[in-house]
């Protein structure tokens, strides 16, 4: 309570003014040594303010208290259902087209973005990453094709293949490299290390076992790069979606697959893979004494089937004939002993559309060489021929504004790692047999172009 003093006391002047204790400043004014003072309205708002100040403070604390507690209660409760949360991906980054209806619309996207300054939230998911584009600026570099455009070229690769589907595949997971481990036999039966079998009979009780262990080789395979670029002109960006769809996928998939079925038939093996007629376990079997240029005959298909070896005697669903186109009108022709057909073109049986020949799938390929050329027939065990490609990856597809800017065209870019090698380096001896086996026979020459 404030009180004005109006005589002296305990060191207050008259006319001072002083804020006392409720209790204090009734002994002054009884004592007729001062009066009360009315209150300032604004030292009574500060009074209000402060209690309303301290009150806030501590609902603030209590309702923090409370809610902390809940969560805690919640957060036990959730764990003992399971034990986390997982947030997946974003649902818009999960579509494979990338937001775009078509490969032409996407390309008209980037066009404008780059040309016009017209952004479209759906390109920022799209920014290439890629040796000479930049990783976040679209106009300083490029943009990658959605994954379901690209995976078109996959599909069409496939379609147009002769091995590459068929093939047994390793995918590469860490770096470009891969290891596969192989049996490392010579001779049928020589599972050994000694020469001989792993096992041994026992002829007595109690007879030791000798100890055998086996020999392993490995294939190493190492991711090959293959590529190309292909200009689009600018009209053909701004005017018209549908050809420019199929000229990038027609286009750039029947290159892919071309020069996969040349490499994995003819392949050098030095940055490319390994062709067949290439590898060291290709056998090589004889033409007919004294036969006419440029035939195939009844008797070289059994000597080539002859030469055949499979890891499973008998079992044929990894193996095909691989000929020369012009083979087909002499297949046609053939007959056994008997006088019965040896060739079914397709078609020819219902349950079985793809040609046949001795009941054994034929795909062509002008990869192989010219009639009467050896290798112009080619019997194989896709099971018994490797393919590595980087896992999770088909083709890696990117598009650039910049590249051909002068001449106002487009490139895309198509990219694609692989590696392939027969599993075996050498044919293999079989007991009893002057012959050589292998999953890969061919026939020698018959008067062709070697």
């Amino acid at each position: 309570m404030k009180i004005m003093f109006s005589k002296d006391y305990l060191g207050n002047k008259a006319g001072a003014v002083s804020d006392l204790p409720d209790d204090q400043a009734k002994v002054v004014v009884d004592a007729g040594f001062g009066e009360a003072v009315a209150a300032d309205p604004k030292d009574l708002q500060d009074a209000v303010d402060a209690i309303q100040k301290s009150l806030d403070q501590q609902l603030e604390a209590a309702c923090h208290k409370i809610t902390t507690r809940v969560i805690e209660q919640v957060s036990k409760g959730i764990k003992s259902v399971r034990p986390s949360i997982v947030i997946g991906s974003d649902r818009e980054d999960l579509d494979p087209t990338g937001g775009f209806k078509t490969l032409g619309e996407f390309a008209q996207i980037v066009r404008r973005s780059t040309i016009e300054g017209i952004r479209d939230e759906r390109l920022k998911r799209m920014v290439a990453k890629a040796d000479g584009m930049n990783e976040s600026t679209l106009a300083d570099g490029g943009a990658l094709v959605p994954t379901e455009y690209a995976n078109q070229l996959y599909r069409d690769v496939l379609a147009e293949s002769v091995m590459f589907d068929k093939a047994r595949k390793y995918p590469i997971n860490l770096g470009n490299s891969l290891f596969i481990p192989v049996r490392n036999i010579s001779e049928l039966g020589q599972t050994a290390a000694t020469g001989s079998s792993l096992g041994t009979w026992l002829n007595a009780d109690g007879a030791a076992i000798a100890a055998q262990k086996p020999v392993y080789n490995r294939v190493q395979m190492t991711l090959n790069r293959w590529g190309t670029l292909l200009p689009v002109t600018d009209e053909l960006l701004a005017d018209n979606n549908v050809a420019l769809s199929n000229f990038i996928v027609d286009e750039g998939g029947i290159a892919l697959a071309w020069d996969l079925n040349q490499t994995l038939i003819a392949g050098s093996g030095s940055g490319q893979p390994l062709g067949v007629l290439n590898s060291g376990a290709l056998v090589v079997a004889s033409a007919d004494v004294g036969q006419t240029p440029f035939t195939i005959s009844y008797s070289n298909l059994v000597n080539m089937k002859a030469r055949l070896w499979t890891p499973r005697p008998g079992d044929y669903s990894g193996v095909v004939w691989i000929a020369n186109p012009d083979a087909e009108a002499q297949f046609e022709q053939l007959k056994d002993a008997a006088g019965r057909n040896l060739y079914y073109a397709a078609g020819t049986i219902e349950q079985s559309p793809q040609a046949r020949l001795f009941g054994i799938p034929v795909v062509y390929s002008y990869h192989c060489p010219a009639l009467g050329s050896q290798g112009d027939v080619i019997l194989a065990d896709l099971n018994q021929y490797f393919v590595s490609t980087k896992m999770g990856a088909s083709v890696e597809t990117a598009m650039s504004m910049h590249l051909y800017f002068e001449s106002a065209e487009v490139a895309y870019r198509i990219i694609y790692r692989i590696d392939g090698k027969p599993a075996r380096q050498a044919p293999l001896s079989v007991p009893n047999s002057t012959l050589s086996r292998s999953g890969f026979i061919t026939l020698a020459a018959r008067g062709g172009i070697s």
